[in-house]
């Protein structure tokens, strides 16, 4: 019977080759979106569960307050914590902590019998007890002990490969930064850095017990601040993760209330994140150690894929209804002939699942070749060897046979509903009383679509006012060039004097961090005379003279910075001005106090600066105080050249003949300014790409039922023709009611998207207002496709002869 079924289901389908054609491209347009979707949202999940503890396993994340408010939520802490905990709750088994140095300063490193040296990122500083809460992969080396001792380094396997070739590197020299500060470190393991995903992602781990930051770290003692160490806890078997967040605020009260008075801070909140946990629920910790997704993002992006496959179905039942009535004969004999509903609905249910799976196994070649494009698009990389993954392919047959159940069960329904009498009579079984129901999916088809398209404007709108804003500096033909090393700090002056004499360079300048870079350093600063305790956090930015030139920021009162100028000499921004109700016109006799421990430094202002953005248009500017440096980490040069390659040629000459072994590193700040928005930029993509596809479908849905209400129409047309009625008249009486859905989805998309995109654009300090238009520009051009779609039916029935309709009456 079920063979019989599928063979009966075949033959319809290829005698209705083109009603078969449109079906199959809607569903496998459907799938192969909803399935490139699954494969990056899938890819997102899984994060630390390769950890044999992971359920275990705690990451301590703080909240600061100040003056009642929060003032800094981040994903690190402060040094003493993680074991100091251990200490205190005999329900912490283990602690270990994660400092990320290239945040802080970048080192070479290279094979000690090697003259090559690289400047590789996500370098790790970490406890000796590492390895006993996180499971790597050895390749080489002991994992328990490989960082027990001081100068012991663990590499993985990219870097490896790359210092040591083919040759084992297990108890290896390498240097480790230059001149009077390298170190010569020691190869204690190796790892594969492929195996398991995780928020943690070292290239390569010093020791802590290291000198350098490493020993400061590990002596460091106030609770309060320096909260930048990533800081872990592994509880023991049964204890509960809660109990211990409900100790947490008496342990920093016992700890560090001094520390914390010290600091000027109301209050300092730990929290217990779990590492599964960390890479899609970290929504508002800045400073994350390596880049996170976000559930939210995902929640979007299954919802996109959701709605998609759903107006596919809508598509489906559209055409499958409108084509209905070429079978009413065939209905009414198998009927007649003793054919039962249920064995009816098993029938079409059939068909429909039948052009479901093969739309679905069509879908999986056609992702697999799609599969370079939505890497570009997502920034994912994804593999073929993705879809193997089980619970990939078991959704996918779900999604296949759900979506040929959801797409056939109301044809079915109203297929093997038909009397028998009246299809045999009169070859027609849809009645009017169907059209309430149809014209809601076409409504929801319209929702969907002008949702999309005012989302899209939306979100490109945020990105182009994120681009086009005005951050307070020229980021435009500025390159930012990495010094790195004390050797090139200390050549500054002649690099800068043989930079200027290239054509093309405008001007030089140097600095502690790069535009677009998170600035780290802060200090607790207040007025004389107050009171250290209630002090504020200004972040704080090392230059050299013409940093304000080079960056073309404007210098409001005061000067730069000149050669006899110290630590003592600060040049401030606004936002420093305002939080200490300092005027502008008084600020360059103001003073500022800064204090550490027992000693106080007061620092004289002699110079204020527009405010300007110096990190991510998300947040706020915040108070900025600018002092001179003597040994800077980049290098500014503000070019104006039609020819690059030579000008980075003639750079790069200069700097390999001031600096040894040290790599010419650069990168253009528009370039690095434009990756803080990379999320958002992804999302406009991905909402436009998968907008077009919806929008499509549900022109095919559209189509269908034009071909609908043309075949229902097909008579009265006849002889609206024949009495005179124009092809105008009659494409009009049939695209009026269209346009009339269209009005109605537009009054429903619009609050819709408005309350979905004024939650979006609260992550943003500074964004765009939502304007009228853009619900009015995404209703036109819902109109337009819908005149265009419907109008092309509308027109091929309206210039058919009547006589083909009239004379089988």
């Amino acid at each position: 019977m079920i063979k019989n079924y599928f063979k009966i289901a075949w033959r319809n389908l290829l005698k209705n080759k083109q009603q078969t054609i449109i079906n199959l491209l809607g569903l496998t347009v459907g799938t192969v979106s909803c399935l490139a979707i699954l494969l990056y949202v899938f890819a997102q999940f899984g994060y630390d569960e390769h950890h044999e503890d992971a359920t275990s396993i705690y990451r301590v994340e703080t909240i600061i307050e100040r003056d009642g408010k929060d003032s800094f939520n981040t994903a690190a802490a402060s040094p003493p914590i993680a074991f100091a905990l251990k200490e205190d709750f005999p329900e912490v088994e283990e602690a270990t902590r994660v400092v990320l140095t290239d945040v802080f300063y970048s080192n070479l490193i290279g094979a000690a019998d090697s003259d090559d040296a690289y400047y590789e990122p996500r370098v790790y500083m970490a406890d000796s007890t590492f390895f006993k809460v996180f499971d790597y992969k050895f390749i080489e080396g002991i994992q328990e002990t490989a960082l027990n001792e001081p100068n012991a380094l663990v590499l993985s396997s990219y870097l490896a490969d790359k210092l040591f070739g083919d040759q084992d590197a297990l108890g290896k020299a390498v240097t480790w930064g230059s001149g009077e500060d390298a170190q010569t470190l020691t190869v204690k393991g190796v790892f594969d850095e492929h195996y398991g995903k995780s928020h943690l992602n070292p290239n390569y781990i010093v020791s802590m017990s290291t000198p350098g930051m490493g020993t400061f770290v590990q002596n460091f003692e106030s609770f309060a601040t320096n909260n930048f160490v990533y800081s872990y806890v592994k509880l023991r078997t049964n204890s509960s993760a809660e109990s211990l967040q409900n100790k947490l605020p008496g342990f920093i009260q016992d700890r560090g209330a001094k520390d914390l008075s010290d600091a000027g801070m109301t209050n300092k909140k730990l929290f217990l994140k779990n590492i599964p946990d960390i890479h899609l629920y970290s929504a508002g910790r800045e400073n994350q150690i390596h880049e996170v997704s976000n559930i939210k993002y995902l929640y979007f992006l299954l919802t996109l894929a959701f709605f998609i496959q759903l107006v596919a179905c809508i598509n489906f039942i559209n055409l499958s209804t409108a084509r209905a009535s070429k079978r009413a004969k065939e209905i009414g004999v198998r009927k007649v002939v003793g054919a039962g509903k249920n064995s009816l609905m098993r029938q079409f249910l059939g068909e429909s699942l039948l052009l479901s799976l093969f739309a679905m196994l069509i879908s999986i070649p056609l992702t697999i070749l799609l599969l370079p494009l939505v890497n570009e698009l997502t920034g994912a990389s994804l593999v073929y060897q993705d879809l193997l993954n089980w619970r990939i392919e078991l959704i996918l047959l779900g999604l296949g046979t759900l979506t040929g159940f959801v797409s056939g069960i109301y044809p079915a329904i109203i297929l093997s509903s038909i009397k028998p009498i009246k299809a045999l009579k009169s070859g027609t079984i849809l009645q009017s009383g169907n059209g309430t129901f149809r014209k809601a999916l076409v409504i929801f088809q319209f929702v969907v679509s002008i949702s999309l398209v005012a989302t899209v404007i939306i979100v490109t709108q945020q990105f182009r006012f994120t681009q086009n804003k005005d951050l307070g500096f020229q980021k435009e033909n500025l390159l930012a060039l990495r010094i790195g090393t004390a050797e090139a700090s200390s050549k500054f002056e002649s690099l800068k004097a043989s930079f200027l004499n290239i054509p093309g360079v405008l001007n030089v300048s140097s600095g502690n961090y790069a535009p677009s870079e998170v600035i780290l350093n802060d200090n607790g600063l207040y007025l004389p005379g107050g009171n250290r305790e209630n002090n504020t956090i200004v972040k704080r930015q090392g230059i050299s003279e013409g940093y304000f030139e080079t960056m073309n920021i404007p210098m409001l009162k005061g000067r730069d910075f000149t050669a006899s100028d110290t630590t003592d000499q600060i040049i401030v921004n606004q936002a420093t001005l305002r939080i200490f109700d300092i005027k502008e016109e008084g600020a360059l006799s103001a003073r500022l106090v800064q204090s550490f421990r027992d000693e106080t430094f007061e620092m004289r202002i002699v110079g204020v600066v527009k405010d300007y953005h110096y990190a991510s248009l998300k947040h706020e500017i915040a108070p900025l105080f600018l002092y001179k440096e003597t040994e800077p980490n980049w290098l500014f040069i503000k070019t104006q050249t039609n020819d690059y390659q030579q000008l980075l040629a003639g750079l790069e000459t200069q700097w390999k003949a001031s600096v040894r072994n040290v790599p010419f590193d650069y990168r253009f700040v528009d370039q690095e300014v434009e990756k803080l928005y990379d999320e958002e930029k992804r999302l406009g993509q991905i909402s436009v790409v998968f907008t077009l596809l919806a929008i499509f479908i549900s022109c095919l849905g559209l189509f269908g039922l034009v071909s609908y209400i043309a075949e229902q129409k097909k008579k009265e047309i006849g002889i609206r023709k024949v009495l005179g009625a124009s092809v105008a008249s009659v494409v009009q009486m049939l695209t009026k009611d269209f346009l009339k859905l269209v009005l109605v989805a537009m009054a429903v998309a619009a609050p819709l998207a408005y309350y979905f995109m004024q939650r979006w654009l609260e992550d943003f300090t500074y964004r765009i207002e939502i304007q009228w238009w853009v619900f009015a520009l995404a209703g036109g051009f819902a109109l337009m496709i819908t005149f265009l779609t419907v109008g092309f039916q509308s027109l091929k029935s309206a210039v058919a002869n009547p006589v083909k309709s009239l004379r089988t009456e």
